[in-house]
């Protein structure tokens, strides 16, 4: 009787061994996807909320290193409670946000710990002050972020100008001047009128022709200021809103012309 080699014997184990080997690998390897909830919310600054009243937040979820668009959604809803937001000290581990606060609960599904970004885009009412801000940050399968979830921080105001005339050698400049969030901008209020700086920067044919200061009309949001007009010419006015403490602008032009 032969007695196999031990060159056939390893070989005649390979022949039946190894599929099993391979199958059990890749059962180890497997994962299943699992769902994995991420709230998004975007807040101005010095300020609210951001959501439906502006026009409402687009949002997309993408893997930071591929590109690969995960979820994408909008942000809607409303700006937050003022008292809890802009008038009581934040006190460690408070939460910022309710149930009406505006936000998009993302819905991933996930098989391992993955660096997304998450991006926004905003405020789709205000296209003039259209902005887009983005994090990234590890999420791991399962672990949910809830609650006041990932908030991202918007900086600047919403400004809407406008003109009125020309008439007798003078024009009219408008501005409506909003918080990110929609907030309302009032004398003595609790976004003071007097604490921001909004003024035009005049060009006549390209060139510049003065810079002017927008005073406050004592209507919620707006400011106003005349300027010269009397000379023929393309004018255009670059309109901004200032905050000197925290450093927020927002912007907005005007083009008229005089013939």
């Amino acid at each position: 009787m032969s007695v196999p080699k031990p060159k056939q014997t390893r070989n005649v184990l390979k022949r039946h061994f190894m599929p099993y080997v391979l199958l059990m690998a890749l059962c180890g390897t497997s994962v299943s996807a699992e769902e994995t909830r991420i709230m998004l919310r975007v807040k101005g600054v010095d300020s609210k909320f951001i959501g439906s009243g502006v026009g409402g937040i687009r949002t997309v979820v993408e893997d930071a290193e591929t590109g690969e668009i995960l979820d994408q959604g909008w942000i809607t809803g409303g700006t937050g409670d003022t008292k809890r937001l802009m008038e009581t000290p934040l006190q460690r581990g408070q939460q910022l946000a309710d149930d009406n606060t505006a936000g998009y609960l993302a819905r991933l599904e996930l098989a391992e710990p993955r660096l997304l970004r998450f991006k926004i885009f905003g405020p789709y009412g205000q296209r003039q002050s259209l902005q887009e801000a983005s994090v990234t940050s590890w999420i791991v399968p399962g672990k949910h972020i809830t609650g006041d979830g990932i908030i991202i921080h918007l900086p600047g105001f919403i400004v809407r100008g406008g003109i009125s005339g020309p008439e007798k050698g003078k024009a009219r400049l408008e501005a409506e001047v909003t918080m990110m969030c929609g907030c309302p901008i009032s004398k003595g209020g609790l976004w003071d009128a007097d604490k921001y700086e909004v003024r035009a920067l005049l060009k006549r044919d390209g060139k510049a022709a003065g810079e002017y200061p927008l005073a406050f009309t004592g209507k919620v949001n707006h400011f106003a200021v005349q300027v010269p007009a009397a000379d023929n010419g393309d004018y255009e006015a670059v309109i901004y809103a200032y905050d000197p403490r925290t450093g927020n602008t927002g912007v907005d032009r005007v083009v008229f012309t005089v013939r």
